[in-house]
């Protein structure tokens, strides 16, 4: 056994029209259909028996028998991957960073490091959103629509998700937070606006709301890109679509958050990016998309590793760094997106220790596996449009 020691996500013109147009069409068609099919999925596929999922404000984060709850720690029923120790070799010995600060001084600080989180309730006066980025005049908002999920509001139903493209623009919504909660690091310009990404949970409904490269301009609101989940459900939103992050999967139920280490158990898998020359482009279930340049033989989109059984996790580490590493090994790590080299992602907190993380960057890519998840996507019950991994 392995011990660590600690160191320091008739006209030609005119039938060309007419062959733009019927393939329109048949997209428009197959977009529908697979948002008929998430409905479906998200309204009945959830098992009245499940086990509760990890709760967050009193929103469980997908049901606990959904992909991210699962470990992934039984050897027999998980073995390491047969390109595990190929992937790992493409990474390199590459200490684990990670990606959150013990600070809350603010978004204009460069020490402000992480992902932070909004809680909001439902609300007809949600903010607009635009999908034409206010520094990129030419960008065509089109394709971010397609892909994206807006709040609409009618006096007769309430508040419904729904494509943005079928929604006039002045109904389609997003819960930004309040100006003055609005916590995000760095700035847009005429370069673009990074990640910025907005993390956002609706109480009481218990959806999950994420916006990528967010920015307020006077008084409109644009993104990249925006997107919901149901977190009581096991529905996914339609293979192809992205999200804030390269493999399509949701921020909020795979991040880091001091509370739960504080609590003792973390009982989800944590995100993890990869820099591109090591990432190829393909995704595997759960992920939902993918970018960057083919790599052959590369790690694809939702890949999951873990810590390995062999590696004793040090007695004198801090409660918390101990935690996130016996989650490491029963919970793994999803490939979410393009960044750094094996970096995890965090909620900023004040309550991180700086010896926890000093701590958990002392583990290496070697100390890791890649799983083979098989048991579950060629079980006769899988759904590859469903997050559900254990019947």
């Amino acid at each position: 056994m392995t011990t660590m020691t600690a160191c320091g996500m008739g006209d030609p013109s005119a039938g060309g029209d007419k062959a733009a147009s019927a393939a329109t069409t048949a997209a428009a068609v197959q977009r529908n259909d697979a948002l008929t099919a998430r409905a479906r999925i998200a309204s009945s596929d959830v098992p009245t028996d499940a086990v509760d999922g990890p709760l967050l404000a009193g929103c469980q984060m997908f049901p606990g028998d959904a992909v991210f709850n699962q470990r992934i720690d039984d050897a027999a029923r998980f073995p390491a991957h047969a390109m595990s120790d190929h992937w790992i070799g493409m990474i390199g010995d590459t200490n684990l960073r990670t990606a959150w600060a013990n600070t809350e001084s603010g978004p204009d600080s460069e020490a402000y490091r992480g992902v932070p989180w909004h809680l909001v309730g439902s609300s007809p006066d949600w903010a607009t959103v635009s999908f034409r980025q206010p520094y990129a005049a030419t960008d065509d908002p089109q394709p971010a629509m397609e892909q994206s999920d807006c709040a609409v509001f009618t006096p007769d139903s309430g508040l419904a998700v729904q494509q943005c493209i079928r929604a006039p623009q002045q109904q389609q919504r997003f819960p930004f937070p309040t100006d003055a909660a609005v916590a995000s690091k760095g700035a847009c310009g005429p370069q673009g606006c990074g990640e910025r990404r907005r993390v956002v949970l609706e109480s009481g409904a218990c959806r999950l709301w994420e916006a990528s490269a967010s920015e307020k301009v006077g008084n409109q609101w644009h993104a990249r890109a925006t997107a919901a989940w149901d977190l009581n459900s096991h529905g996914m939103r339609p293979d192809g679509w992205s999200t804030g992050d390269a493999g399509g999967l949701p921020v909020l139920p795979l991040l880091l958050r001091a509370e739960e280490a504080e609590l003792g158990e973390i009982r989800h898998a944590l995100r993890v990016s990869f820099r591109d020359s090591v990432l190829d482009d393909a995704h595997v279930w759960p992920a939902r998309h993918h970018d960057g340049g083919p790599t052959p033989g590369g790690i694809p989109f939702g890949a999951r590793l873990r810590l390995r059984s062999d590696i004793a996790i040090p007695p004198e580490w801090t409660p918390q760094a101990k935690v996130v590493a016996r989650a490491m090994q029963q919970y793994g790590l999803l490939v979410a997106d393009i960044g750094d080299d094996f970096q995890v992602p965090g909620e900023p907190s004040v309550r991180w220790s700086n010896d926890t993380m000093a701590q958990l960057r002392s583990f290496t890519s070697r100390h890791f596996e890649f799983v083979d998840i098989r048991s579950v996507t060629q079980h006769p019950h899988f759904n590859a449009d469903s997050l559900r991994a254990s019947w």
